[in-house]
């Protein structure tokens, strides 16, 4: 009885044993389970669906293209490939006066000499009439009235508030024919209180303003026909200096096209050099694939203007340096650079910190049993054997 009791027993606790046994395996493939579905699998995904995608760039290269041109603020227009042309016909008294000139002449007139500077930058001509628009800071002097040079700067301000320039997105070149009172003729004076002879003044990246008093007969007549031949020369005066021409040879034509060129080339390695260091600066900017391509071709151009600079070949150089251009600006102020700015790394910890912490502390804190687990199946085998 007492055998069968013990033998009993014996097979009781070795099911016990080997039931405990099987409940262990259970609870440690279970933590080992959510140790691999949560760190093995949940990080890698997790932070594969929360990075930032970022396009391959040629880093390398951009950092490289750091220009050492100086760039001339003192006079000159602002760089673009595409300009508008705004005319502007100032009539201060047009109850007084007629005047018989039209702004569609006067860009009929211009075109031949655009057409020079074609291949730098294309251009559209407008044309507007202001009425009953005064040019201020004028001063009696004798019979007619004076504007000094020192006063030029401040006739602009008033009178660019009620220009057409700011409508457009293209810089604006401003050329303004103004038409003074028949009783108040109005001439530039020098510092030396003479008279201008082309009583037309320029302003460096703004334009030019050209003052075109009537004569005695078109104010009897109460009708002015300005001479349209020196109208234009005179626009295409002023056009000159703001794009720092010499003339309109082919050697001065070639020389603007070469600064130019050297221009937009300065000024791309300037904004790829600018981008690579923010892109490299700021790890939660997005790139995309368009952006990528943009700066891939920014930076093969702009090589290829340089080398066809430095072989002599300038309009090959002026439309690689004009590609470079247009891209680079293109991937600077695209909108998706600014997807995920204001989302930094720190911030994603932030939010995700609080979700995986509570539940990863119990699966590393249950590895312990693991250690336990393999290390009694260890000693278990050693004693079988």
């Amino acid at each position: 009885m007492c055998a069968t009791d013990q033998s009993g027993n014996r097979k009781s606790e070795s099911y016990i044993n080997n039931e405990d046994e099987k409940e262990a395996d259970y609870r440690i493939y279970s933590v080992l389970s959510y140790f691999f579905v949560l760190v093995i699998i949940g990080i890698p995904v997790w932070w594969y669906t929360t990075r930032v995608y970022r396009a391959d760039l040629p880093i390398e290269e951009m950092y490289k293209l750091q220009s050492n041109r100086r760039i001339n603020k003192d006079f000159g227009i602002l760089l673009s490939l595409e300009y508008d042309i705004l005319i502007s016909l100032v009539h201060p008294d047009p109850a007084g006066l007629d005047i018989d000139i039209k702004g569609e002449d006067i860009d009929v007139n211009l075109q031949p000499f655009l057409k020079l500077l074609s291949p730098i930058a294309n251009f559209v001509v407008k044309s507007q009439w202001l009425y009953l628009t005064e040019l201020g800071y004028q001063r009696k002097n004798d019979d007619h009235y004076v504007l000094r040079e020192r006063q030029l700067p401040h006739v602009i301000s008033p009178l660019e508030t009620k220009l057409w320039s700011h409508l457009s997105p293209r810089p604006t070149l401003n050329l303004v024919l103004y038409f003074p009172h028949c009783s108040k003729p109005l001439y530039i004076h020098n510092s030396k209180n003479e008279r201008v002879e082309s009583n037309a003044f320029l302003s460096p990246r703004w334009g030019g303003i050209y003052i075109l008093n009537p004569d005695k007969n078109s104010c009897e007549n109460k009708l002015f026909q300005p001479d349209l031949e020196r109208v234009v020369s005179t626009f295409v005066t002023q056009l000159q200096s703001l794009f720092k021409m010499n003339g309109i040879s082919k050697e001065d034509i070639r020389a603007l096209k070469i600064s130019k060129a050297e221009e937009i080339v300065a000024s791309t390695r300037r904004t790829l050099n600018s981008l690579a260091r923010l892109l490299s600066e700021i790890n939660s900017i997005v790139i995309s694939d368009e952006v990528g391509e943009k700066i891939s071709i920014a930076v093969e151009n702009v090589n290829q203007a340089e080398n066809f600079l430095k072989s002599g070949d300038v309009d090959n150089g002026l439309k690689h340096a004009k590609i470079s251009y247009y891209y680079s600006e293109e991937a600077f102020s695209d909108p998706s650079l600014l997807a995920l700015l204001y989302f930094p790394q720190d911030q994603k910890y932030a939010v995700y910190i609080p979700l995986f912490l509570p539940i990863m502390l119990p699966v590393f804190m249950s590895l312990k049993l693991v250690k336990r687990w393999y290390a009694s199946r260890k000693l278990k085998k050693q004693k079988e054997e």
